[in-house]
């Protein structure tokens, strides 16, 4: 029992050990690498690591640099366009990452970033093609902007809740990214942030998040659900430009304008709610909707675009809520088939609305009763070919639109 004892220790002390030989640290005055063909890669800056390089050796599979004190940054342009470099490792004295400092190492695929770093520069890691994931510590606070742009194989990244915003064109051109972890310390996200994220599928947005920048999830292709939080008071230019695979949008109560081209070809897009707090539509804001079947403009609303919901070809019914019909431009509606879509205004307006500029090119002019339900709305709105009734003939007609569009 006790010689059992005495070799149950034994290999506990083996096992820690063990794990102290092979878990080895990197020192604080180095810094480890390897390349593709197993040569040295030469930085492209040797004077911004807060110690000056003694030697760059390559043997055995992996190049170390060693510098004459301790590594306290990877300053700007360090590594620039090192396409040899396939991975280094950056030792836990290293507080920052500076701008364009792996930018264009393409052949870079992985990277451990220590977790006293609490700064990464603008284009840190921009173009870094090769690179499939990242692990970003909570010690970071500030990611710049681009810092991962056009990283298109990069699938997945979480970003830690001790960062507070999203740059412009952080993740611009991630064109392989299917997910991201957003959290809820964010509070504004900036232009073209996540514009051209073509395999994003679905991203949540928090409720901290009070800005989206004008382009930010332009051209997500197969983004197909879009939650926008009712801490957002607007939704700028371009913003959802291009998400073609959204089929309906809520818009919160708390958002006041829709900025130009904000939905703009948004194929798929069948529905949206625009709720009675938006004052403005900007130009271009539905244009190339051509599937969106139904739309409701609030009375809050004072003034449309040019070419607002121009293309809109599916559209069956309008609906607004003006007593007196407002002025919009006469291209508003350009593209959409007025003589199979009803206008639908408030009781006792039609008359107002027959000879009102635009509003007289509807050929179908309907009163709505304030007192009709929202239901009975939306069935008379879903009576596709106009004989009264709801049934399996409007359904196949509008599915066969869908198809054809």
């Amino acid at each position: 029992m006790k010689r059992t004892i005495q070799q149950t220790i034994l290999l506990c002390l083996l096992c820690l050990l063990g794990n102290s030989i092979y878990a080895e640290e990197i020192p604080n005055n180095e810094i480890w690498y390897t390349s593709t063909d197993g040569n040295v890669v030469e930085p492209y800056d040797r004077g911004v690591y807060g110690a000056d390089i003694v030697s760059n050796t390559y043997s055995n599979g992996k190049g170390i640099i060693i510098f004459d004190g301790t590594v306290t940054s990877i300053g700007k342009t360090a590594f620039y366009c090192c396409i040899s470099l396939t991975s280094i490792e950056i030792p836990n004295s290293v507080t920052s990452i500076g701008s364009y400092a792996f930018s264009g190492c393409c052949s870079l695929s992985s990277i451990e970033i220590p977790n006293t770093v609490i700064s990464i520069g603008s284009r840190a890691f921009s173009d870094c093609c090769g690179m499939t994931s990242i692990e970003i510590p909570n010690s970071v606070v500030s990611i710049g902007n681009s810092a991962f742009s056009r990283c298109s194989s990069l699938k997945s990244i979480e970003i830690p809740n001790s960062v507070t915003s999203i740059e412009t064109y952080t993740f611009n051109g991630c064109s392989g990214l299917t997910s991201i972890t957003i959290p809820s310390s964010v509070t504004s996200i900036g232009s073209s942030a996540f514009s051209g994220c073509s395999s994003l599928a679905s991203i949540t947005i928090p409720s901290s998040v009070t800005s989206i920048g004008s382009s930010a999830f332009s051209g997500c292709s197969i983004l197909a659900s879009i939650n926008i939080p009712n801490s957002v008071t607007s939704i700028g230019n371009w913003t959802f430009f291009d998400c073609r695979s959204v089929m309906s949008i809520e818009i919160p109560t708390s958002v006041t304008s829709i900025g130009d081209n904000a939905f703009s070809s948004c194929s798929g897009l069948t529905s949206i709610m625009i709720p009675n707090s938006v004052t403005s539509i900007g130009n271009y804001a539905f244009s190339g909707c051509n599937s969106l079947i139904s739309i409701e403009i609030p009375n809050s609303v004072t003034s449309i675009g040019i070419y607002a919901f121009d293309g809109c070809s599916g559209l069956t019914s309008i609906t607004v809520n003006w007593k007196r019909p407002l002025s919009v431009p006469s291209d508003v509606f350009a593209r959409v088939d007025k003589n199979a879509c009803t206008l639908y205004v408030p009781q006792g307006t039609s008359t107002m609305y027959m000879v009102a500029p635009v509003w007289i090119d509807f050929m179908n002019i309907e009163e709505v009763s304030s007192e009709e339900s929202q239901y009975e709305k939306e069935l008379k709105q879903c009576d596709v070919n106009g004989d009264g009734k709801v049934n399996a003939t409007d359904a196949m007609m509008i599915y066969n639109f869908i198809l054809s569009h």
